[in-house]
């Protein structure tokens, strides 16, 4: 009788462990559908638009693909407003905030948008956008390092840190966040 009642208990115990892992696995599913939905409805818009050509459609892509995983990794409950043009528009908590994502291996062999480090610029953006604060994300794609001194020169170099409220280093590829200031 002791043996049933054991045995009992420890299969519900065992079912109660995988219905909480099937249930654990049905929310990463379904974490990963909304993903899915949100990049195919934005891609479809990018793709859509006659304004832009081949390789404009290309960088938007791109420039998606890095605000909906930052989103996914660094706070989901950021809510994407605008990504049209070269920052993106979110709201944090209620508070609109311009995000500039940096990819150093794009932005340091072809020519980038000088306006995105001009310190009257962004202040106007600011104003017009209404814009709480305005992010910096450097971008990298390394498997295998998570070394940001390239990251730290670039910053320096372009005064990144006297322009932007906050700056990150993203490592997309490994699914790192670290906030740099």
């Amino acid at each position: 009788m002791v043996f049933c009642i054991k045995y009992r208990s420890v299969g519900i115990k065992k079912k109660i462990e995988l219905i909480i892992i099937i249930s654990f696995v049905l929310f990463v599913i379904e974490k990963a559908m909304n993903l899915l939905d949100m990049l195919q409805e934005y891609t479809t818009h990018i793709m859509d638009d006659p304004c832009l050509s081949g390789k404009q459609q290309e960088e938007k892509i791109i420039q998606v693909f890095d605000l909906c995983h930052f989103v996914e990794i660094y706070k989901q409950s950021l809510r994407i407003i605008d990504f049209e043009d070269e920052i993106n528009i979110i709201e944090d908590d209620g508070a609109r905030k311009g995000i500039y994502f940096c990819d150093l291996l794009y932005n340091s062999s072809h020519p980038f948008e000088r306006s995105l480090y001009s310190q009257a610029f962004l202040k106007s953006l600011k104003r017009q956008s209404d814009l709480s604060e305005l992010w910096f994300v450097v971008v990298e794609e390394n498997f295998i390092s998570e070394n940001m001194n390239d990251s730290k020169a670039f910053i320096k170099k372009y005064n990144v840190e006297e322009l932007y409220d906050r700056i990150f280093y993203f490592n997309y590829s490994r699914s790192i966040i670290k906030k740099i200031n």
